[in-house]
C-alpha cells in the first residue's frame, strides 16, 4: 500500500491496531511480527475460505496495522492520532459527566424550588387556618366578655335595688353569672422563709392550712432567693402558687389571712406577702358600696332622731348627736363631738354600732350641719336686705 494511503488510514481509521493485534504501544519490532504472524493465520484466505467475508476483512485490517506500525514515521502519525482521539474522549467523557452533574444540580434546584413552593403554600394555608382561628376565637372570647359584662351590669342593677350586698355575696353571685372563672382570678402567691423550722413545710401541709378558706385545685412551692425590703443580701425563701377551685376562696385567702394570721400566728404568722397571682383583684369582684356626700344643692331628707340606744356610752353619743346644733357668740356653729373623741370603743358584742350603723350617723350628722348652716346664711341674707330696706 502506497505511503499516502497508509498516511490517510492512520489518521482517519477508528481502529485500535496495537488492541487488534493483542500487543502494547510499546512492543518492539520482533514483538510486532511474531503477533501479526499469529494472528493473520487464524484468518488467512486459505485457511477460512473465500465466502467468509468477515475473516476476509479482519485479515485486511491485520495487514494494514501491520503496515502502518512497521513504518516508525506512519507510526508515529497513528501513535499521535490514537493520542488525539483518546484525549477528545477523555475531554467528552469528562464533559458529559460535568453535563450529567448540571443537570442533576438542575433537577435538584428544580425540586428544591417546588418543595419550597409548596411549603410555602403549605405555610399560608396554615397562617390563614391559623387566623381564621384566631378570628374564631376572638369572636367567641367578645362574646363571652360581653355577656360577662351584661351579667355583671345585671348584679349591679340589683346590688342598687337591694342596696348593695357584701364582696364575698358577689363574689359568688358573679360566679355563678360568669361560668368558668379564669385560672389566674382563682390563684394566690405566698412566700415564707426558709429555714430549720419551715424546710419540711411541703405542699401537702400549705394546702391543708389555707383549705379553711376554701378548696384549693393544686398548690406549687420552690424555693427561692430574695432582697426583702431593700436588703442588702438576698434570704432563701419558699413560694407558693395556690389554686383555688373557687374565685371566692381566693378572695377569702387574700381579705381575711391578716385578721387570721394575727389570731393564730402559730399557724399563720411564717407566711408573707398572700396576695392575688395577677397583683389585683379581679375586675368584677364588686366593690363594698361606699356612700358618697349628698350635694349641698339637693334637697336634705328630714332628719328623725336616731332610736335610743343601750349601753351608757352609747346613749350618750346617740344623745349628743341627736341634740340639735346651736351657734355660738361669734355667729359659727358649734362643733359636735365625733365619734373619735371618745376615750374608748364599746367592745363588741356589748350593744355597741356597727360600722355602717357609724357611718350612716356621721353622715346624718354633717347633713344636720350643712343644713343649719345653709338656713343660717339665709336668715342673715333677709336680715341685711331688711335693714337697707329700712334704711
Amino acid at each position: 500500500m502506497a505511503a499516502d494511503d497508509l498516511k490517510s488510514a492512520a489518521l482517519s481509521s477508528s481502529q485500535d491496531f496495537y488492541a487488534l493485534l493483542s500487543i502494547s504501544p510499546a512492543a518492539s519490532e520482533s514483538e510486532l511480527r511474531r503477533a501479526y504472524r499469529k494472528t493473520a493465520l487464524k484468518y488467512h484466505p486459505d485457511k477460512v475460505g473465500p465466502s467468509n467475508t468477515a475473516a476476509l476483512e479482519k485479515f485486511h485490517l491485520l495487514q494494514l496495522a501491520y503496515d502502518v506500525l512497521s513504518d516508525p514515521a506512519i507510526k508515529e502519525l497513528y501513535d499521535n492520532a490514537r493520542r488525539a482521539k483518546e484525549a477528545k474522549v477523555e475531554r467528552d467523557r469528562q464533559f458529559e459527566g460535568r453535563r450529567r452533574a448540571m443537570k442533576e444540580d438542575l433537577e435538584r434546584r428544580e425540586s428544591g424550588v417546588k418543595r419550597k413552593r409548596e411549603e410555602d403554600d403549605k405555610a399560608e394555608v396554615e397562617f390563614e387556618r391559623e387566623l381564621r382561628r384566631l378570628a374564631e376565637d376572638g369572636k367567641r372570647r367578645r362574646k363571652e366578655r360581653e355577656e360577662v359584662l351584661r351579667r355583671e351590669m345585671e348584679v349591679d342593677e340589683q346590688v342598687e335595688k337591694d342596696g348593695g350586698v357584701s364582696a364575698e355575696e358577689g363574689v359568688r353571685e358573679n360566679g355563678k353569672a360568669n361560668g368558668e372563672v379564669p385560672h389566674e382570678d382563682r390563684t394566690v402567691t405566698l412566700r415564707f422563709p426558709l429555714d430549720e423550722g419551715t424546710s419540711g413545710i411541703h405542699e401537702a401541709e400549705v394546702t391543708s392550712r389555707f383549705e379553711r378558706f376554701g378548696a384549693i385545685e393544686h398548690a406549687v412551692l420552690r424555693e427561692k432567693k430574695l432582697k426583702i425590703n431593700g436588703g442588702k443580701h438576698r434570704r432563701s425563701y419558699k413560694t407558693a402558687v395556690i389554686v383555688f377551685k373557687s374565685v371566692v376562696g381566693a378572695h377569702a385567702a387574700v381579705t381575711d389571712f391578716p385578721k387570721i394570721s394575727k389570731s393564730d400566728p402559730a399557724s399563720y404568722g411564717i407566711f408573707e406577702a398572700v396576695n392575688w397571682a395577677t397583683g389585683r383583684e379581679p375586675d368584677y369582684i364588686p366593690k363594698p358600696p361606699v356612700l358618697s356626700r349628698r350635694n349641698s344643692q339637693e334637697p336634705a331628707a328630714p332628719l328623725t332622731p336616731l332610736p335610743k340606744a343601750k349601753g351608757p356610752r352609747v346613749s350618750k353619743f346617740v344623745e349628743e348627736l341627736n341634740t340639735p346644733v346651736q351657734q355660738n357668740r361669734g355667729g359659727g356653729l358649734k362643733k359636735v363631738p365625733s365619734f373619735g373623741s371618745f376615750k374608748g370603743t364599746p367592745a363588741k358584742g356589748q350593744n355597741s354600732p356597727s360600722l355602717d350603723e357609724i357611718t350612716m350617723i356621721r353622715l346624718k350628722n354633717a347633713e344636720r350641719r350643712r343644713m343649719e348652716e345653709k338656713i343660717r346664711r339665709e336668715e342673715e341674707a333677709a336680715a341685711a336686705g331688711e335693714a337697707e330696706a329700712d334704711a
